[in-house]
């Protein structure tokens, strides 16, 4: 009837908000009263969240602004001598598929790969094999039986101690050779037999 009191309320589906009725009138709840033939709309807009994403020794890829409802991927690259682990939600996904429904914000976690160096060598002993975190720096020694000397590393190093730091798996082998010793003979008024 001409002057009544009407309440009128805008209430936004999931994912969307209330903007404004057509009228400039941002309240989702407004009181008009009717004294003219009235045609209103009320406005909506679909939610947008942000999706957050942090990492250490890896990148991250899937970051950015999304509409409510989007299928978002999120993908996590380990760097050399890395792996990935999980996502820090326990999801053990590297490439995953999330559906918006809220602000995300998330840290991909990665870890060190693990190396073997495996030496192999006979007539000595070399210390330092094993297994090693990526990166790591490792000495090796080679220290032969009684009798015998180090020769070089399968590699073409020739020192007894080495450092080497673990990229891959390594295999080496140590040669030791040998001992060989001189014998030399001295004689007056007289022959002697057996030097070399």
């Amino acid at each position: 009837d001409y002057g009544s009191k009407v309440e009128l309320i805008a209430i936004a589906d999931e994912g969307y908000y209330f903007e404004s009725w057509s009228d400039g009138v941002v309240e989702e709840s407004r009181i008009i009263e009717a004294t003219i033939d009235i045609d209103l709309i009320a406005k909506f807009a679909v939610n947008t969240y942000s999706v957050v994403l942090h990492a250490e020794n890896g990148n991250v890829y899937g970051a950015g602004v999304y509409e409510h409802g989007t299928e978002v991927t999120l993908t996590a690259e380990p760097n050399e001598g890395y792996h990935f682990v999980r996502w820090s939600d326990g999801n053990n996904n590297a490439i995953r598929t999330i559906e918006l429904t809220s602000n995300v914000e998330l840290t991909a976690e990665f870890s060190k790969e693990i190396r073997e160096i495996i030496v192999n060598t006979e007539n000595g002993v070399v210390s330092g094999a094993g297994r090693y975190a990526y990166g790591a720096t490792v000495v090796l020694s080679a220290i032969p039986n009684e009798g015998y000397h180090f020769v070089g590393w399968s590699d073409g190093v020739t020192d007894v101690v080495r450092t080497i730091i673990v990229f891959s798996d390594t295999t080496l082998f140590a040669e030791f050779a040998l001992n060989s010793y001189k014998v030399t003979l001295i004689a007056e008024n007289g022959s002697v037999y057996g030097s070399g």
